[in-house]
């Protein structure tokens, strides 16, 4: 039987739990979308209509054994347990049957039994807070099958890129989800020259972001459009825009970048999975 590896991700260190030869994972059970819906009724009407459809908080459950030679190491060693499964407030749930995504989760529960002298059994609860899996890495990989990602994410076998040189291109979401920078990691980066009125227009959720000013990155200026955070090298310049967003629908977006020459730009976010 192949041996499944569990890490842990934490935000400083990545700590595997199947290295530790004392421990053998029982069982790693990952749990469905939990589809989150609002309906209203109307008089007269038949039924009930769908208002707004989301996903919520789903489960996974962690089965393993604890198997050493002394009673004082039992004890240590839950002690140690407990402590690293509540180590921080969050952090990132990764198994090796899905080798190229991460789910952020928060501990639920912890549950001990004891199933032989020197032997407990852990039932570990987490809580996938956000609703979905992301990709281990993000789109300014290399796209490697080999270690950062796997089969089922929708990869396609068309090259499509996430830096850009021309002023009309593709980016290409395959997750699950559309990507809202509200509540995900979605950055933006522009460079070129401007004389005012540059503008990122995704065609296919009708999304705008103006920046009002001139600006030349052979001067040494970058914007970046980081989650909903516009900045000039760095420093955030809300005041400058339209308070626009980017979203990016799943599948292609159509993009198209204006009022700017020399254009270069990189698109860096995680695919969002169900």
């Amino acid at each position: 039987m192949i041996k499944t590896d569990v890490l842990l991700r934490f935000s400083d260190y990545d700590y595997c739990l199947t290295n530790d030869h004392d421990i053998k994972v029982a069982s790693i059970v990952i749990g469905m979308p939990v589809p989150k819906n609002e309906f209203t009724s109307f008089q007269g009407s038949v039924g009930q209509r769908l208002v707004n459809h989301s996903f919520d908080s789903f489960p996974i459950m962690l089965d393993f054994d604890l198997k050493v030679s002394t009673l004082d190491d039992l004890v240590l060693r839950e002690t140690e347990l407990r402590e690293l499964f509540s180590r921080e407030a969050e952090y990132y749930f990764i198994y090796s049957k899905e080798p190229g995504k991460r789910y952020p989760v928060s501990l639920d529960s912890i549950s001990v039994t004891k199933k032989a002298f020197f032997m407990s059994h852990f039932t570990v609860s987490f809580n996938v807070f956000k609703g979905y899996a992301e990709s281990i890495t993000s789109t300014l990989s290399d796209f490697s099958l080999n270690y950062e990602w796997q089969f089922s994410q929708n990869l396609i076998a068309e090259d499509y890129e996430y830096t850009h040189k021309n002023s009309r291109f593709s980016i290409y979401n395959a997750g699950s989800f559309p990507l809202d920078p509200r509540e995900a990691y979605l950055k933006i980066t522009l460079q070129g020259e401007s004389l005012g009125n540059a503008t990122i227009f995704n065609r296919t959720t009708g999304d705008r972001f103006i920046y009002y000013p001139e600006f030349s990155t052979n001067l040494g200026q970058t914007i970046t459009l980081d989650r909903v955070y516009p900045k000039l090298n760095g420093v955030n310049r809300g005041i400058d825009t339209n308070h626009g967003l980017i979203t990016l629908a799943e599948g292609l977006n159509d993009i198209e970048i204006q009022n700017v020459a020399n254009v270069e730009t990189s698109w860096d976010f995680y695919y969002l999975y169900k």
